[in-house]
């Protein structure tokens, strides 16, 4: 079977962290025996000087791991969505008819986030006939950061859709509401076969929790932070390490002196995918602190390396953590995550790597999410086949 992923944003190179799951999505289709491309229109940012400058623009073909992937690098003109779109769609439909010449008509389009890979499957299938499924990612959706006008622009998109996905149950009953439909289905994010093939790893003195994520508000980790010193401030034996950069960085290395546990938070900046993994890997426990999560790959990522987590009911994290992984606790309040981080660090003995691995590949695995997807793929085929008799 040929899948073509149209993803709304892709990384530029191997080791991006930037939708690398979408790429790994890719790729872990096409090890199991699927034709698999990509084509993905990457728009820069103006603010990125450096990139405007040095950075070669149009496109680029890949061979990525057995994917055939089609980049196109132009400028991204912000504040005018409208523009974008159409450009992005103009940019998309040349990739594509590049694509089919050099390696045939996919069976079925997979759209990975609908702003804008949504506008240009639609597009496609208006003109090519070609059938496509969504699998929808961004939290601005349950931020409150897609306007009505661009909503009622989405809901033909997804009408034509032939198979709507959603990556938490939480997440399902928002774009319903959001989209004026009953068709979105849950099916997760999967975890890279590399986490789960990885050694589980412990640090080498002491317990350590970890949190890796952009630094920004929305990320609360001004909350983790608040949290960890009301449970272990002045415990020598007990460290918080941050991975990740941003905005916040640097009122949270303040926030961390201010309340006196600066000697126990490491900050480790900007982390690559295989940094992620050997961080999480040495530590003992995750904490995600976020207000918005679809989902959150980096927590099936630590379970994946055997490591219990203490997550906000954030919206993705309810469709992941079970009593025998890790607790959940509201957004930002304090006492309940430092009430969990202490539980849990009480506990250590009860969460047995190898339990919380075996319950992450049941469900996060490549094997399981393909062969979810796989169930998807046929039925649409089936359902075109039926049209066409």
């Amino acid at each position: 079977m040929h899948i073509l992923i149209i993803p709304s944003w892709y990384p530029e190179k191997q080791g991006d962290v930037n939708g690398s799951f979408f790429r790994e999505q890719a790729i872990a289709l096409r090890k199991r025996g699927y034709k698999a491309g990509v084509i993905a229109p990457i728009f820069r940012s103006m603010r990125d000087i450096k990139g405007i400058v040095t950075k070669k623009y149009g496109t680029k073909y890949q061979n990525d791991e057995g994917v055939n992937t089609y980049r196109h690098h132009t400028i991204h003109v912000p504040k005018m969505p409208r523009l974008v779109r159409i450009r992005w769609i103009r940019a998309g439909l040349t990739l594509y008819k590049r694509y089919v010449k050099n390696h045939g008509i996919p069976d079925i389009i997979h759209v990975h986030s609908m702003i804008n890979g949504g506008f240009l499957a639609y597009e496609i299938k208006k003109k090519f006939n070609i059938p496509y499924v969504i699998t929808e990612h961004s939290t601005a959706f349950a931020r409150n950061l897609i306007s009505e006008d661009i909503l009622s622009n989405l809901e033909p998109v997804v009408k034509a859709s032939a198979y709507n996905i959603a990556v938490s149950n939480e997440f399902v009953k928002l774009l319903n509401k959001k989209t004026n439909v009953t068709s979105w289905q849950y099916i997760p994010n999967i975890v890279n076969d590399e986490f789960i093939a990885h050694s589980f790893g412990q640090p080498k003195v002491g317990y350590r929790f970890i949190n890796v994520c952009l630094l920004d508000k929305k990320k609360r980790v001004d909350t983790l932070i608040k949290s960890f010193a009301q449970s272990f401030k002045g415990a020598k034996d007990v460290t918080l390490a941050v991975g990740g950069d941003g905005p916040e960085r640097t009122y949270l290395e303040q926030l961390s002196i201010e309340l006196g546990v600066q000697k126990q938070v490491g900050f480790l900046g900007m982390l690559t995918r295989k940094q992620v993994m050997e961080e999480v890997a040495n530590s003992n426990a995750f904490i995600l602190s976020s207000e918005y999560e679809t989902f959150g790959v980096v927590v099936i990522e630590a379970l994946a390396l055997g490591k219990p987590v203490v997550a906000t009911k954030c919206g993705g994290p309810e469709s992941i953590i079970v009593d025998e992984v890790g607790y959940l606790v509201d957004v930002n309040n304090v006492e309940q995550m430092a009430a969990a981080m202490k539980r849990l660090y009480n506990n250590r003995a009860k969460f047995k790597s190898i339990d919380i691995r075996e319950y992450c590949i049941n469900n996060f695995s490549e094997d399981a999410v393909v062969n979810k997807l796989d169930k998807v793929y046929n039925s649409v085929l089936e359902l075109k086949k039926k049209e066409n008799t």
